[in-house]
């Protein structure tokens, strides 16, 4: 049994994506005896769920938090549910568009994280790192990814979810931009709480 974690790729105007910075670094990582596997995923409707199926397919996992960047939001958000839906006005980085979309079309037209996404948020407050539950991902990739991902946690038994995060400061910084932001240090030290966050929810309570 082991971890998987995602992050993606830049996409749009961010070059530089903090949840690839992320998953980068907590790969290969053991937290609280497990193995972390970090996978990063293209921003490509076309390829986004093979690559998540095969990860977990390869890694027999006990836990998958995907991660992915919101760059309007100011705090880390654990996300509750995930749409059956894919839109966008903006394209993936292949250039395609989708409006309006069923991602399966077998599945119901939500599917909720069996991830602890309220208490997991009071606990990132506790460490003082700025959280909050959020109760839409959207419909464009991270959307998409969290959907395959709580669809095979729920078939699978295992335990999975996803967590949107703010740009973090030093791009921010770098590129001038009016965005609220985190340091990098934190948006890190904030998925590595997760994990084990979750990981000893599972042990100690079905959720």
């Amino acid at each position: 049994m082991s971890v998987v974690v995602f992050g993606f790729e830049p996409f749009l105007g961010f070059d530089e994506n903090p949840t690839e910075l992320v998953v980068k670094r907590l790969d290969g990582k053991s937290l609280q005896g497990e193995t972390v596997t970090g996978v990063v995923l293209p921003v490509d409707y076309d390829k986004v769920e093979d690559r998540v199926m095969s990860a977990i397919e390869h890694a027999n996992p006990r836990l998958v938090i995907g991660f992915g960047l919101a760059q309007s939001r100011e705090k880390v958000t654990p996300e509750k549910i995930a749409v059956n839906y894919r839109y966008s006005s903006d394209p993936d980085n292949a250039g395609k568009r989708i409006e309006g979309v069923r991602i399966d079309e077998g599945e119901p037209d939500g599917v909720f994280s069996n991830l602890p996404v309220e208490s997991l948020a009071g606990s990132l407050n506790s460490l003082g790192i700025p959280a909050t539950v959020s109760f839409s991902a959207g419909a464009y990739l991270c959307n998409n990814a969290m959907f395959v991902i709580v669809r095979e946690a729920l078939k699978r038994g295992f335990h999975g979810g996803f967590i949107h995060v703010p740009c973090h400061s030093e791009w921010v910084s770098r590129k001038n931009k009016a965005l609220a932001s985190l340091p990098l240090e934190t948006i890190t030290k904030a998925a590595e709480h997760s994990v084990g966050y979750c990981l000893n929810a599972s042990v100690s309570r079905s959720f």
